[in-house]
């Protein structure tokens, strides 16, 4: 079987509009979880929807990973864009690494901000991690450049950098000021950290591409657009794999093949 992208988004109306667009669909359970296969532009994805947050989300990409080995991840959905970054609802950011905000240890002093966990959660490339975790820089440029060139004449604004996962939503401006000047994050999620530590521990190429849904500060749920969240998004990931067809199923997958029959 051709290695395949395993595309995961914790909620169907994130990418409403990328399912529609797999050709050949069909539907099926791996883990619990609703899984769609077929083709885009010839090259074979697996949508699941791993339901909301860190542990849905670890446990649905394990599963679809235990089952069959993709040969790239690309986590996707909406998020919260921080107003320091500039970017407005309906545009699209590219995660750089993802950070764990909650890993940590709590500092005496009242303050908010964790100190450094004392264990690393896994060794990679000779570095410990403990709750940052760097995605694929060669997926990140690769889909900088290719995204760059559609978005620039759709007054859509296209950035790269840290993503923060939390587990608590952030609903007040001092919480969000409070995020951006630790982490200097574009983007707030509930799943990307989960995702790329698994994508470190199982040696396979990982990108992370999201619409902003809100702003980032006080919850304001009439102000959110969902809608143009998932139409952006599900376009952003077409016109990657569209576009880079090529060097992707040569670079990328052909290179996780070759890993994988190492490993066995």
């Amino acid at each position: 079987m051709p290695s395949y992208i395993l595309i995961a988004a914790a909620t169907n109306n994130e990418i409403l509009n990328l399912i529609d667009l797999v050709e050949q669909p069909s539907a099926t359970l791996i883990g619990g979880r609703n899984v769609i296969s077929g083709y885009m532009n010839n090259q074979p994805v697996k949508i699941i929807i791993t339901g909301p947050a860190l542990v849905n989300n670890v446990q649905a990409l394990t599963a679809a990973i235990e089952n069959s080995r993709p040969g790239m991840i690309i986590q996707t959905g909406s998020a919260g864009a921080f107003k320091e970054t500039g970017l407005n609802i309906g545009d699209i950011s590219i995660a750089t690494e993802e950070i764990d905000f909650h890993l940590g240890i709590e500092p005496e002093n009242g303050s908010t901000i964790l100190k450094e966990l004392p264990f690393s959660l896994t060794v990679h490339n000779g570095r410990n991690l403990k709750s940052r975790y760097r995605l694929d820089k060669d997926l990140v440029e690769l889909a900088c450049k290719s995204l760059q060139k559609e978005f620039e004449n759709q007054n859509i604004k296209l950035q790269k950098g840290p993503f923060v996962t939390v587990s608590t939503i952030t609903a007040t401006d001092r919480k969000a000021k409070t995020l951006y000047r630790q982490f200097r994050p574009c983007m707030e999620n509930m799943e990307g950290s989960g995702t790329a530590l698994l994508a470190i521990h199982y040696g396979i190429p990982c990108l992370e591409i999201r619409s902003a849904s809100n702003i980032v500060g006080k919850r304001n749920i009439d102000a959110w657009d969902f809608t143009l969240a998932s139409e952006r998004v599900s376009f952003a990931i077409y016109k990657f794999i569209q576009k880079n067809e090529e060097v992707i199923s040569s670079s990328f997958l052909t290179e996780c093949k070759n890993d994988e029959k190492r490993r066995n």
